[in-house]
């Protein structure tokens, strides 16, 4: 079931923060050398991170935190950030519970998140920057009717590789049919 979460009182911190909890290992000592043990930096570093999420992450109207669960686990999370242009989303970090990999959390996550934007917004745009080596994200992303466009870079210097567009007159997810167009995008050749 999707969890839509548009004020830090409906996030549930700790179940965030465990859905992140390899990613947070994975940085943690590079962002706090200076701590004497990898517990103490990732530590400081979620308390850093849950500090985002109730506060800075919600400074700016029209963010969203979508969570996929299932009876009553937050299996994955990403993180929609309004972009200039109408209806148009920059997706960040999509990540699934590292207990429940590979069992269809994160496509189902993309999906329905396609849905409710199509639901509550008509055409629906989401921009993605995932890595060519990623391939788990790349095909996730792909089955949920994402394009690879190159590297791309808007006006605020984001960069995003993926997209996906809601077909004119086609609330159906998982086309990919281009009709939302931006302005604002510089291609990286």
């Amino acid at each position: 079931m999707l969890l839509a979460r548009k004020t830090p009182e409906e996030l549930d911190i700790s179940k965030l923060l465990a859905i992140y909890r390899s990613d947070s290992l994975e940085n943690c000592r590079s962002m706090y050398p200076e701590e004497p043990t990898v517990e103490a930096a990732l530590a400081r570093y979620e308390a850093g991170y849950a500090a985002f999420m109730r506060s800075e992450f919600f400074a700016r109207p029209g963010r969203l935190w979508m969570v996929e669960t299932e009876d009553g686990l937050w299996a994955s999370a990403l993180r929609l950030l309004p972009f200039e242009e109408a209806n148009t989303w920059k997706l960040e970090a999509l990540a699934t519970h590292p207990d429940h990999l590979r069992r269809g959390y994160a496509a189902r996550l993309l999906a329905d998140t396609i849905r409710y934007l199509e639901e509550h917004y008509g055409v629906a745009a989401l921009l993605s920057s995932v890595g060519k080596s990623n391939t788990a994200s790349l095909q996730t992303h792909l089955r949920a009717g994402f394009v690879w466009e190159g590297e791309a870079q808007l006006e605020d210097g984001w960069r995003y590789t993926m997209a996906y567009r809601s077909p004119q007159g086609d609330r159906s997810a998982g086309t990919g049919a281009s009709s939302v167009r931006l302005s604002g995008v510089t291609r990286q050749s």
